[in-house]
């Protein structure tokens, strides 16, 4: 029998299975459902977020699960089985690969410098994805190389930057309240959707102004604006998903500001394009600045503790003198070895002691460090040890625990 922990994992392996099957469908039914290439590919988001969202250890079954749903898709869609067994491969490849790269190359590291290696990762693998996935479609089908590149890649993309954060939004442990009301947050997503639905189940007749009906496109974007400023980050994932939702809906309809009688079919799809990606950045920066400001106030700065080590002894003391809620678990840590041993991951371990080492050396570290600690009694934390140096022959460091946002609970998927 399987206990309620492995339990609760399968059924969300499923989920994401599921999820990654109704997002597949839904990308293919946008487009000429018999095209191996759909113009969005929302899956793709969907399987970044995963992978960020989970453990290392878990990515071979969450793998399985993803490729079952894209095989059933497939075989929903009368795919050919080879053809579409290699694209899966590749396409899934490309979605665990951006992941591994925010992982493996943020640690340790701050949020803009996380979202810049998940948006540059992203342009950069979907292309080689894109170049591998359409050779495949023209050796084995004589699909058009150039275009099906760029339909692939712009898909790809499109999907990840707008899907992932909205995911990772909903899943960041966020406990920090809005600057408005529950009851205001609830209206102003409820103005969000009626407005977009306004907006975008209307099409402008030929004789309309370009320049009114491109304005008019910007105010559910300046409402969404509103709701990541003024709500917290639960909300604002939310809103932006209601948002999201009602303009690929539209683009089922052919309806809404880009799709005027002037523009083709293509080009309206690469419209809507840059608009669910530009949104999508500017509310992770917005979400980043918030985090930011937030992280700067007194009272996230109590929460810090100071420890001092005797690099000659390994022994540890921690500062009594401190606000924060982890100084009991860490009060029976009195070694460096015992410390070691609540880092599950024996990177971030190696280097915090190359840290310690280079503080021994140089007698101070000022770069930033992230790692995950575990302590009993408490949820995996990401610690952030801000600055380390040496007085008179021990060690100081100075933790603090950094708020959640749009990447900062991925560390704990290194376990």
């Amino acid at each position: 029998m399987l206990n309620s922990a492995k339990l609760y994992q399968v059924w969300v392996l499923l989920a994401w299975g599921f999820l990654y099957f109704a997002l597949g469908y839904l990308s293919l039914s946008l487009d000429d459902p018999g095209s191996r290439i759909a113009y969005i590919w929302l899956p793709a988001g969907m399987a970044v977020s995963a992978f960020l969202l989970s453990s290392r250890r878990s990515w071979p079954l969450l793998y399985l699960s993803l490729l079952i749903g894209r095989l059933a898709l497939d075989v929903t869609f009368q795919h050919s089985l080879t053809v579409s067994l290699g694209l899966a491969l590749i396409s899934l490849t490309n979605d665990m690969a951006i992941a591994w790269t925010v992982r493996h190359f943020t640690r340790g590291r701050d949020l803009l410098f996380k979202v810049t290696t998940w948006f540059v990762a992203t342009l950069c693998i979907s292309a080689v994805a894109a170049a591998m996935g359409v050779s495949w479609l023209a050796w084995l089908q004589g699909t058009p190389y150039l275009k099906g590149i760029w339909i692939w890649w712009s898909a790809n993309v499109t999907g990840t930057l707008f899907v992932t954060p909205a995911l990772v939004g909903l899943a960041a442990n966020s406990t920090s309240a809005g600057r408005i009301s529950p009851l205001t947050s609830l209206l102003l997503l409820v103005a969000v959707l009626a407005v977009t639905l306004l907006i975008f189940f209307r099409t402008p007749g030929e004789s309309e102004s370009i320049t009114l009906t491109y304005s008019v496109a910007c105010i559910p974007l300046m409402l969404i604006t509103v709701t990541a400023v003024l709500c917290n980050t639960l909300m604002g994932s939310l809103a932006f998903i209601l948002f999201s939702t009602v303009v690929i809906a539209a683009s089922w309809f052919e309806t809404g500001p880009f799709y005027i009688a002037r523009l083709t079919t293509e080009g309206s799809i690469i419209l809507g394009q840059c608009y669910l990606c530009g949104s999508a950045l500017l509310i992770v920066f917005i979400r980043a600045q918030k985090i930011f400001v937030q992280a700067n106030k007194p009272e996230y700065l109590i929460q810090g503790i100071a420890y001092s080590l005797n690099p000659q002894t390994g022994r540890i003391g921690w500062n009594p003198h401190t606000d924060s809620p982890l100084l009991a678990a860490l009060s029976p840590i009195v070694t460096r070895e015992a410390l070691l041993a609540h880092i599950p991951d024996a990177g971030q371990q190696a280097q915090l002691l190359a840290r310690w080492q280079a503080v021994s050396e140089y007698h101070s570290v000022e770069d930033g460090f992230r790692f995950v600690l575990e302590l009993e009694g408490h949820k995996p934390v990401e610690i952030a040890e801000n600055n380390t140096l040496m007085v008179a022959g021990s060690i100081i460091g100075f933790w603090t625990q950094p708020h959640s946002g749009l990447f900062q609970l991925l560390s704990q998927g290194e376990r």
